[in-house]
């Protein structure tokens, strides 16, 4: 559902020119993905915490990366914005569905990318509880984990009349909130024209909340 593009180097660098590296890696990348799917998340991160997020020298989210497998990049700022985009990807060759019925707490990761979700949103919550004591307060009891999601993809985490989302709220008792992109509004710069904001309370429930299309 989201296209990428220059995404992460793969393979070893040639020898050749520039111009010659980039063929190989489009190369390398079409043959790594074959006929498998891609799948994408993109996470928003707080602009006043990215710092600890990506860690010195990029420690934090090259540990994620080596961990999960899986591409993490983080998305140049927008104009506007207060938030970060950070975006997470892989390709699988099959894709497993979680019905909402199902006990899932201790089920894994269904993907390398999910896996890879996870990591960055503790390393986004541990950097949020860092912060000064006056932002604290205001956080105090509350976790909260802002994601970017097409409003086609969205419609599966609603469902018909809303019976989704109001089996996951129930299920684990978490506030899941659905807020379309407002144009007007430069913070909402970080989305794209078709996106929808999904704030949810507390992180166990966006882990088994975002279905595959």
């Amino acid at each position: 559902f989201f296209r990428l593009f220059k995404m992460g180097e793969f393979g070893k660098r040639p020898w050749k020119d520039d111009g010659d590296s980039k063929n190989q890696k489009r190369r390398t990348e079409r043959d790594q993905k074959g006929n498998d799917e891609l799948i994408v998340y993109r996470i928003l991160c707080p602009d006043n915490v990215i710092g600890s997020v990506i860690g010195k020298s990029g420690k934090v989210i090259n540990s994620i990366r080596q961990e999960t497998r899986a591409k993490v990049k983080v998305v140049d700022p927008f104009p506007g914005a207060n938030d970060r985009v950070i975006t997470i990807y892989c390709y699988v060759k099959e894709k497993e569905d979680v019905e909402i019925d199902d006990e899932f707490n201790e089920k894994q990761p269904l993907c390398a990318a999910q896996d890879a979700l996870l990591k960055v949103h503790f390393a986004i919550a541990n950097a949020i509880a860092s912060v000064g004591e006056s932002d604290n307060k205001k956080r105090k009891d509350k976790e909260e984990c802002q994601i970017l999601v097409p409003s086609s993809q969205s419609a599966n985490i609603i469902g018909k009349s809303g019976s989704t989302i109001k089996k996951l709220r129930s299920k684990t008792k978490t506030n899941i909130k659905i807020t379309a992109k407002d144009t007007s509004d430069p913070t909402h710069s970080c989305a794209l024209d078709f996106d929808n904001f999904i704030l949810v309370s507390s992180f166990l429930c966006l882990k088994f909340s975002i279905y595959y299309d």
